[in-house]
């Protein structure tokens, strides 16, 4: 599978040697539109990145390159590793967080994941929403995201 993704690069990110690839983790970007999550997502003063964003119609950007660490995740855990940005790759999908998420974009992301799930090696176990993650801190990707559909295409243990 060959995807389209535009490159929309932010300068938020650390350089790890070594880094392992455990984790993917869903978010939304909760801002009014899409311009201003880009925005956001490189600015310097912000200091957030992912690696992709899937925009409401299905386009993919690239904001930050597999190997090098996003910063989305901020504080956070699953089982005994903390602080997961390190060992993840974040998605954020453009959406204020309270409305449902497109089709178009829906699609975009399960043929990402599909991609990444496959190229590291990533157990369906571990892909999660930044909600899993840093619960009482976080609410995304929100109770809106479509779980069961990831689950149907056996990309996630979440239903």
């Amino acid at each position: 599978m060959h995807l389209k993704i535009k490159k929309k690069p932010s300068k938020n990110f650390d350089k790890l040697k070594d880094r392992r690839i455990k984790y993917i983790i869903i978010h939304y970007t909760g801002m009014k539109d899409q311009k201003s999550a880009i925005k956001r997502l490189q600015s310097k003063v912000a200091k957030v990145s992912c690696h992709y964003l899937i925009s409401r119609g299905g386009k993919i950007y690239q904001m930050v390159q597999d190997q090098d660490v996003a910063w989305h995740a901020g504080k956070s855990k699953w089982g005994k590793d903390i602080n997961l940005n390190s060992k993840s790759i974040g998605i954020e999908l453009v959406n204020k967080g309270f409305e449902s998420f497109p089709e178009k974009q829906i699609v975009a992301l399960i043929n990402v994941l599909k991609i990444l799930k496959k190229k590291y090696q990533i157990k369906p176990t571990y892909i999660l929403g930044h909600e899993d993650i840093s619960p009482g801190r976080k609410t995304d990707p929100g109770p809106k995201f479509p779980w069961k559909i990831l689950y149907n295409h056996k990309l996630t243990k979440k239903h």
